[in-house]
């Protein structure tokens, strides 16, 4: 399977979870694809190396450490891409944080952290890939969420940050469209990742409304949301921008 055969793709946070899934796919569907992130190991010892997924597959690729808050890192994550590749067809902005309080009660380290990671990582990567997107008429896939759509729980910035990850994808589309550069987002729900593994196995009543406010019968995979992305990077999505597409099995349909 080649829907990517020979495109340059740049995933952010690409060791772990959905990032991990996203690059591992990309390099199964043909692209050379550039892990930037802080760590090169996953956040679980239990979960498959990325550069394990895509020695499998026989794909070209290579890491970078990457800080998507720096300014410096992100450019030169992207100059890497142009040096070993030729070019850039692909941004997935994935990397993200997440802590969890209500608005009265969240520390302001933690808010301008997830600010920072979410929203202006988004924004430099962005910043920096779109001159050889432009180029090659590429797309962007960023990573919002169902809580970027609706409200969440004790989550203010979190929310906050997706929200405007949201409507910057927007902005984008409408500033690239004359260029052909698709900019769409994807607002995954429950996915079961190392973010989230540590209340999903000691809190109960949180479980139990997750599983409540999720009409389809298992909460999300990495892949599943790797699958929707593949979509918004390949041609088949080339008339779709702007949209902030939810894989969240009826989340946000209630």
């Amino acid at each position: 399977m080649t829907r990517l055969a020979e495109s340059v793709a740049l995933v952010t946070g690409a060791s772990s979870g959905i990032g991990n899934a996203i690059a591992s796919t990309f390099g199964r569907e043909g692209a050379n694809v550039v892990l930037a992130d802080v760590r090169r190991d996953p956040k679980l010892t239990e979960e498959e190396s990325v550069f394990d997924r895509l020695d499998a597959t026989d794909a070209e690729y290579t890491f970078v450490e990457t800080d998507v808050t720096d300014e410096g890192q992100v450019e030169n994550a992207v100059d890497t891409a142009v040096s070993e590749f030729g070019g850039l067809d692909v941004l997935v902005n994935n990397a993200g944080i997440y802590y969890q309080a209500p608005a009265e009660e969240a520390p302001m380290d933690d808010y301008d952290a997830i600010m920072d990671v979410n929203v202006r990582g988004v924004f430099l990567c962005s910043k920096h890939a779109l001159p050889h997107l432009r180029a090659r008429k590429g797309k962007i896939v960023n990573l919002a969420s169902i809580y970027g759509l609706v409200g969440g729980g004790q989550s203010a910035a979190y929310c906050a940050s997706k929200g405007a990850v949201a409507n910057l994808t927007r902005q984008m589309a409408l500033d690239y469209a004359e260029d052909e550069v698709n900019v769409n987002a994807l607002a995954p729900g429950i996915i079961e990742t190392a973010q989230n593994a540590e209340w999903r196995e000691t809190d109960p009543v949180l479980l139990e409304d997750w599983q409540r406010r999720t009409p389809w019968p298992r909460f999300g995979t990495p892949e599943d949301v790797a699958n929707a992305a593949l979509f918004l990077a390949s041609d088949e999505s080339d008339f779709v921008t702007g949209t902030i597409l939810s894989v969240d099995g009826g989340w946000t349909a209630q």
